[in-house]
């Protein structure tokens, strides 16, 4: 019985250390010191590994990122629209052109430009021109160059095995909505593909409004699970595995 105790313990203690050592994926390339050229490479090259998903640290893929909700909108000329079962493809395109690090304040700056088409279903019910429209079908949006500026406000804390993580305090986005953008959705004027056309052109031409009401609350949304998935990532992998920057006692914090 006593031997049988220790073999479970043993088989406890083992599986508890392998939980704490997943080997850290080899796009992951950790910087040793301050420095943005660094940060920016590191972060080039481990975007298209995370977005493909690391399933031993719980993270999905990211491309497409299907919303698992309905987005309500308004368009210009008092329109209402939502978009149902909607899915973002792009993350996989994004480039950070800088990334920075403010140890004094600790906050990480991200200036990326991404590339981005979103599709789902409308329903949409509103007046544009001379017609009333009360209609749905098939919706894409794509928006290209989009830049996005992120910061993102974060602490080291230590667990009660005294392993630093990374944990996310807040964050807050800026973004310009791309130099192009372009609206298709089908069966907007039922049984006239012209008035279709004109209607589609009246919200092209308002293309900078059009993606700040359309695009806006799905950019939330993709931003907020991109949040969630990096404190996964940042509680699957210790301070020591993904950074090798020195951090004095007094950084860390209580878990």
């Amino acid at each position: 019985m006593e031997n049988s105790v220790i073999i479970i313990l043993l088989f406890f203690s083992c599986y508890q250390h392998t939980q704490q050592l997943i080997p850290l994926p080899d796009f992951i390339h950790p910087c040793s010191e301050l420095n943005d050229e660094c940060f920016t490479q590191a972060t080039l090259d481990a975007i298209p590994g995370v977005v493909r998903g690391i399933p031993e640290a719980g993270i999905p893929p990211l491309d497409p990122l299907y919303l698992d909700k309905n987005i309500t909108m308004a368009l210009p000329g008092n329109v209402k629209m939502t978009f149902h079962n909607g899915k973002l493809l792009g993350l996989s395109t994004c480039v950070p052109s800088k990334v920075s690090s403010r140890r004094e304040k600790r906050t990480f700056v991200f200036d990326i430009q991404c590339n981005f088409t979103i599709k789902g279903h409308y329903s949409i019910v509103g007046r544009i021109l001379l017609f009333n429209l009360n209609t749905d079908g098939n919706a894409k949006i794509k928006i290209w160059n989009q830049k996005i500026h992120l910061e993102v406000l974060e602490k080291v804390v230590k667990n009660d095995k005294g392993e630093g993580h990374y944990k996310i305090n807040s964050y807050k986005y800026k973004a310009d909505y791309g130099t192009d953008l372009k609206l298709n959705l089908t069966n907007l004027f039922r049984g006239s593909p012209e008035i279709s056309a004109n209607i589609l052109s009246v919200l092209n031409s308002n293309s900078q409004l059009v993606a700040q009401e359309f695009g806006g609350p799905i950019l939330d949304y993709a931003i907020d699970y991109a949040m969630n998935v990096t404190q996964k990532f940042f509680d699957a992998y210790t301070y020591d595995q993904i950074s090798h920057v020195p951090l004095t006692d007094d950084f860390f914090e209580e878990d």
